[in-house]
This record gives structure tokens, C-alpha cells and sequence, in this order.
């Protein structure tokens, strides 16, 4: 399974972006020699962190979980590439205690919320065939509480 954390960050967050793909590349690591089934061969969270400003808060909504069986990719030289089982939600960690806390809060502070993320995967397991929800999110609960700490 592929799996990565993209970044939607402002200037003054990018000082986590070590965090971010820390979390990101232990995750990835944990689940490429993993197998739930073929239904879910990419899995993609997105990570908003962008201080809210008054007026402008609808611009970085948490867009809701979003399955697609087959998708079209488009690289940035040009090419295409067709991707099959792929799914991606978006986290909003609290913009204050993610940035302003230490490196290692801010690691916990991550981890929490792609633990509460996980959720989404109870909706997704009627939807996809051919892939182990409830041992994928069992799993990667204990991996999350035991890697960083977590209650």
C-alpha cells in the first residue's frame, strides 16, 4: 500500500515540515509490507495547517473522505498514470498547539489526529471490496499509540 501525508502549510507552519514527514515516512514504512486486500492500494491524508484569518476560513475547509475505484494522475512533466483503490481525507490539527508547541508534542499532536482519522475507515469498509478495514485501522491504532505515546 502507498501511503503519504500531503502538506497544505503556511510560511509560518513550514518549521514542522520535518514533523509532517517524519509521521509521514514511519506510517509509510509501517504499512508497505502490510496486505488488507487489493481494494485500497493508495492512501493519502492531507494535512491542513494554515493560521485561519478572519473572513477567510472557507478556503482551507477539511474536504470530506474521498474513495475512487480508478483515477487519472497527472505529473507534473505531462504523463499520466491510471491509479486503482485510492482513498485520502484531510486532518486540521489545531494550528496553535501544532506550530507553537516542540517537536516532539507537535509528533503526538499529529499522531492524535490521524488516530481520531481514522474513523473514516468504518464508512469505507461497506463501500470497498477486497480490503481489511477493521485489521488495517486496528493496526495502525496500535502502531500510532506504541510509536508515539499515545493513551
Amino acid at each position: 500500500m502507498k501511503f503519504a501525508i500531503a502538506q497544505e502549510i503556511d510560511l509560518e507552519a513550514s518549521k514542522k515540515v520535518h514533523i509532517i514527514e517524519k509521521v509521514s515516512n514511519l506510517i509509510k514504512s509501517f504499512l508497505s509490507n502490510k496486505d488488507y486486500g487489493d481494494g485500497l492500494q493508495h492512501f493519502y491524508i492531507g494535512c491542513i495547517c494554515i493560521r485561519p484569518r478572519p473572513g477567510y476560513e472557507d478556503w482551507f475547509k477539511i474536504r470530506r473522505p474521498r474513495y475512487y475505484k480508478e483515477t487519472t494522475v497527472e505529473s507534473i512533466d505531462g504523463s499520466k498514470k491510471v491509479l486503482y483503490g485510492v482513498y485520502g481525507y484531510d486532518i486540521k490539527p489545531d494550528y496553535e498547539r501544532f506550530v507553537y508547541s516542540s517537536d516532539e508534542e507537535s509528533e503526538r499532536i499529529l499522531a492524535e489526529e490521524i488516530l481520531k482519522s481514522l474513523s473514516h475507515f468504518d464508512r469505507l469498509s461497506k463501500r470497498v471490496k477486497n480490503f481489511d478495514a477493521k485489521r488495517f485501522k486496528r493496526d495502525l491504532e496500535h502502531f500510532l499509540k506504541t510509536t508515539f505515546n499515545l493513551d
